[in-house]
């Protein structure tokens, strides 16, 4: 036994224990002997069945040899039995004799009747040409008995013509001769050949197949006896032929070469198909683009049809566009040494791209054809291209640079000298409002509103230049033109913003109604001015053309204009032109695209927030002398002068017939949101003039205590509130007039906060429970002013309320989330 054996027994039985398992382990092991027994069984009748298949084989081999030795053998007693007759030499010389004879009586046949079988074949094939000249369905039934005997004539010609170096100058003399008439002939098969290859695409397109098929057997038969010349040069076999025993009809001492034929005569009827395209063009060769459906028709047509009739290892597929694509290449270099304007490169490039998707789907579908693929190159060049993509791209810019220069000129001088009025749009809008049952709808409405001339010409250069680009198929040059454009958008509209503070300076020149304010430091916050100023001018005595000298009239009407357009711009620019760009390049550029419209957006929007600032301090301006009277004695008695309209009365009137006009030609978010923010800086300056007058002019505080006097101070803010809620709310939507509403609460809570009792307590509550509802952000400054213009409050009561103010409204922050719309009224408010 082993001794692996052994020390697997002494690990199985260790203990006196183990011994009960002896019975199991005797049956494990001879299970285990069984299997390997089976085992080794079938792998020894392997090795023998292998033992007895490689004998078999041997035993084959050895026959196979024995069978190869006796036919040696036998092909040795044959030639010993042959070469052994007594009359061998007589026979062999005789045999020859007999052949140099036959082959002399073959060649006097032959030479006799040369010429005329010649000149039967020339007629033949001249009527062949002349057939297929004329009927391109004509299946060229004579063209194999051609090229029968016109290769029988050849290869007699070369039988006489390789031996001839060696005759006398005579006898080469008198073959020459006789073989004269070949050369026509090969010619004039040539010239068939030729005009079968021109025919071939226009008779495979009328259902023409027999003229491909034979003219590729012939080609083929020639360039196989072409490859037996180039083997037997290779093997030197030309050189031991007997001329003798040589069948002349089948010798051919050199190639032909009818396959490079093929080739060539198909590149001729090619470029000359071509040239002629651009011969017709030659008045304008940038036409040649935009006219080459023919070709693409043709590279479709072979690719699809005539192509696959052809041998795979021809290509002609990848042959024709290859022809094609070098004929577009000179052409391109050309037309690029005339050095052509940038919109003809772009022409150039545009083509270009558009040749090269063209070529891609051709090879998608070789991809699914299995047609042969070729590579895609573009007909300018790689690096050529990469330097007119640049030129053309500085180029564009400049120009548009230029033009843009050119159009803010004459943009500022238009909005400047407004000797007309803006021009009208039809816009559709959309915008929500509020239904009698307080559900949202929205409206769609179609107004004419004011826009600047010409407003729609930054757009359209856009879409002509983009337009442009995007055709080029090149995503670079529809980026650098979208950028710059972007850019030389966002310079107008700085240019506008300085118009804008211009002509606002001189409207205020003029029509400036800060005399009418009590506190000169109030007047400077809120104009921003270093220092109080008189009017310049003295207007009441001024005709209107000394004024318009100074400040155009329209002013309002142009800043009108200048919002919608850029609202309606900034609309087209995002819903439109983005959409429509982003989707002409690769995704690697859409990122880049919106950015450059996006970088439009934010300076628009400024552009607009000031235009609407104007407004609203133009029309603010004109309130002042009205509401300069807030909280005097005037203000308290409303009926002093029944002849005269009220201050509230003055104020709405101007309000109303601003805001009516502003309806009639503007978009529907420009008034909305002049409206709105109008709306919070007549009821701050309300608020703030109020003040003023009481705490620095001729008004007198509020006394909470007085029994008559000064007890219709909360009803005259009532008053104030009902009037222009009154009269204001047919200007607004339903849903814009709860701004209107909420915004007036600002005046409507001064009634309560300067008449309470015990404000300390009083003023806090209010506060909380209902002014930081109306006015998230409210400023405490409101509280300050009001306190401060009741009579029982001094300075030291109101620092102690003021904090108390501060930490409600920090602790209603924390636990109050601002309401969908804030009412900005007192966000900012300051009184002196």
């Amino acid at each position: 036994m082993s001794d692996a054996a052994l020390s697997r027994i002494a690990n199985l039985i260790k203990l006196e224990d183990d011994l009960v398992k002896i019975p199991t382990l005797r049956q494990q092991f001879t299970k285990e002997k069984s299997s390997i027994d089976v085992k080794l069984n079938t792998t020894v009748q392997q090795q023998i069945e292998s033992i007895t298949s490689n004998m078999y084989k041997l035993n084959e081999s050895a026959t196979s040899l024995n069978e190869i030795k006796h036919s040696l053998n036998k092909i040795g007693s044959v030639y010993d039995e042959s070469t052994g007759i007594p009359d061998y030499e007589s026979i062999k010389k005789v045999t020859a004799l007999n052949q140099f004879l036959t082959q002399t009586n073959n060649l006097c046949r032959d030479i006799s009747g040369f010429r005329d079988f010649v000149n039967r074949l020339k007629k033949m094939t001249e009527a062949e040409i002349e057939i297929v000249g004329r009927d391109i369905s004509y299946p060229l039934d004579n063209i194999f008995e051609i090229h029968y005997n016109l290769t029988q004539i050849r290869n007699f010609s070369d039988f006489l013509l390789v031996p001839s170096f060696k005759f006398s100058d005579d006898l080469q003399s008198i073959i020459a001769r006789l073989l004269s008439p070949v050369k026509p002939a090969v010619r004039m098969f040539d010239e068939l050949l030729k005009e079968v290859i021109i025919s071939l695409t226009e008779a495979v397109k009328d259902g023409n197949t027999q003229m491909a098929f034979k003219l590729i057997r012939i080609i083929e038969h020639e360039n196989n006896e072409d490859l037996k010349v180039v083997l037997k040069q290779k093997l030197h076999l030309s050189e031991t032929l007997n001329p003798v025993t040589t069948n002349y009809s089948q010798f051919r001492s050199s190639k032909r070469n009818y396959m490079k034929f093929f080739y060539n005569k198909l590149e001729e009827s090619l470029v000359e198909t071509f040239d002629q395209c651009v011969e017709h063009f030659a008045e304008d060769r940038l036409l040649v683009y935009d006219n080459l459906g023919w070709l693409e028709d043709e590279l479709v047509f072979v690719a699809d049809t005539l192509a696959p009739i052809f041998p795979a290892r021809w290509d002609l597929n990848g042959f024709i566009q290859d022809v094609y694509y070098n004929k577009l290449h000179n052409f391109t270099m050309d037309v690029i040494k005339t050095d052509p304007s940038a919109e003809e490169l772009l022409r150039i490039l545009a083509y270009d791209t558009h040749y090269g998707k063209f070529i891609t789907s051709l090879q998608a579908e070789a991809d699914t054809t299995g047609k042969s693929k070729k590579e895609i190159k573009s007909i300018v060049g790689e690096e050529l291209k990469k330097v007119v993509l640049d030129d053309y791209l500085k180029v564009i810019i400049s120009k548009m640079e230029e033009w843009n220069d050119n159009l803010i000129r004459q943009e500022s001088e238009d909005f400047v000298q407004r000797d007309s009025p803006p021009e009208t749009y039809t816009y559709k809008q959309a915008f929500d409002d509020e239904a009698a049952n307080d559900q949202t709808i929205t409206l769609e409405v179609e107004s004419d509103v004011f826009v600047l001339p010409d407003f729609k010409t930054p757009l359209t250069m856009l879409k002509e230049q983009a337009d442009v680009a995007a055709d080029s198929g090149y995503g670079s040059i529809l980026v650098g033109v979208i950028q710059n454009w972007s850019r030389c958008y966002v310079k107008r509209i700085v240019n506008y913003k300085l118009i804008i503070e211009d002509e606002f300076e001189k409207y205020m020149s003029v029509y400036n109604n800060d005399r009418f304010i009590t506190s000169t430091s109030s007047r400077m916050r809120f104009f921003k001015k270093s220092k109080p100023e008189e009017p310049l001018f003295d207007i009441e005595n001024m005709s209107p053309d000394e004024l318009a000298a100074i400040s155009k009239p329209g002013l309002i009407e142009y800043l009108t204009a200048l919002g919608n357009t850029y609202e309606i711009n900034t609309d087209r620019l995002q819903d439109k032109f983005l959409v429509t760009y982003k989707n002409k390049v690769h995704s690697s550029y859409q990122g880049v695209i919106q950015e450059a419209f996006e970088d439009t957006v934010t300076p628009s929007t400024e552009l607009n927030g000031q235009v609407i600032r104007a407004i609203i301090d133009i029309i603010t301006n004109d309130l002042y002398p009205a509401l300069s009277k807030v909280f005097t004695k005037e203000w308290y008695d409303d009926k002093q002068n029944p002849e005269e309209p009220s201050m509230v009365q003055q104020v709405l009137e101007t309000i109303y017939e601003y805001m009516q006009d502003l309806r009639g030609y503007a978009s529907y978010d420009i008034y909305s949101c002049t409206f709105a923010l109008l709306l919070d800086a007549f009821i701050a300056s309300y608020i703030r003039i109020g003040y003023q007058n009481i705490l620095n002019g001729k008004a007198k505080k509020v006394d909470p205590t007085a029994t008559k006097k000064f007890k219709s101070f909360s009803e005259g803010v009532g008053r104030d509130v009902t009037l222009l809620y009154g009269g204001l709310e047919s200007l607004f939507t339903r849903r814009d007039s709860a701004y209107l509403l909420n915004s007036l609460r600002a005046i409507e809570f001064l009634g309560d906060l300067a008449t309470c009792d015990d404000p300390l307590n009083f003023i806090p509550q209010m506060w909380e429970n209902e002014i930081l509802g109306s006015f998230y952000f409210c400023s405490v400054e409101y509280i300050r002013g009001i306190c401060l213009c009741r009579k029982d409050m001094d300075k030291a009561q109101v620092n102690i309320l003021i904090p108390v103010l501060e930490d409600i409204q920090r602790t209603y922050h924390a636990n109050v989330t601002p309401p969908p719309q804030i009412t900005g009224t007192l966000n900012e408010f300051y009184y002196n």
